[in-house]
């Protein structure tokens, strides 16, 4: 892997909002490293996919002064759980999202509970977040960030991908099977406040 400086000065675009490192694997030491790089500051776009990135490179990134500005975060493909999702949802330097891929990671109901219940995220339109380990009580706190909060412009893309299948447990019985069903009971909740 070529140092996080040389990455920085290949990719950066030249007016310094754009910053695409997709499959380098710079992992967690490179995300520490982007987090604390002086010439980052203008960035509005930063674009991470497949680089090995846990929830100690993401909270770095997050918790960064350097990333106040940024609008748009992709951290698609990565291995980010729960406390890194938790420290982007918390964190005031990331209070301008407007779109944050999540996509195949390995967030669970914390995560997209922590998501829903922002109040960092306000500005949040476009949350990619299907291929992951979210359950009943995930999906059902997005889908009521969705339609009732501050969050009600909020995409949430491919729900039918949501469901995380495994061999049937007593423990499963909240299980969603499939998008019809995630549908029908959106469907029965919003009946039932009515």
């Amino acid at each position: 892997m070529a140092s996080v400086e040389y990455l920085i000065k290949q990719f950066l675009t030249p007016d310094k909002k754009n910053l695409d490192l997709s499959n380098q694997n710079i992992g967690d030491k490179g995300a520490i490293k982007l987090s604390k790089a002086k010439n980052l500051s203008k960035l509005k776009k930063l674009i991470l996919p497949n680089n090995n990135i846990s929830d100690e490179g993401i909270t770095a990134i997050a918790n960064s002064e350097n990333f106040k500005r940024l609008t748009d975060l992709d951290i698609y493909g990565n291995v980010i759980s729960d406390d890194g999702v938790k420290a982007i949802a918390e964190s005031p330097y990331m209070s301008n999202l407007k779109k944050l891929s999540l996509y195949g990671n390995l967030v669970e109901d914390e995560g997209a509970i922590a998501i829903a219940e922002s109040q960092t995220l306000s500005k949040l339109k476009h949350l990619f977040i299907s291929s992951n380990r979210i359950r009943r009580e995930g999906i059902e706190s997005l889908q009521k960030a969705k339609c009732r909060t501050r969050l009600c412009h909020l995409h949430v893309d491919d729900l039918k991908d949501f469901y995380y299948e495994e061999a049937p447990d007593e423990d499963d019985a909240d299980l969603i099977n499939s998008w019809e069903e995630l549908k029908a009971r959106a469907a029965k909740n919003r009946d039932s406040e009515d």
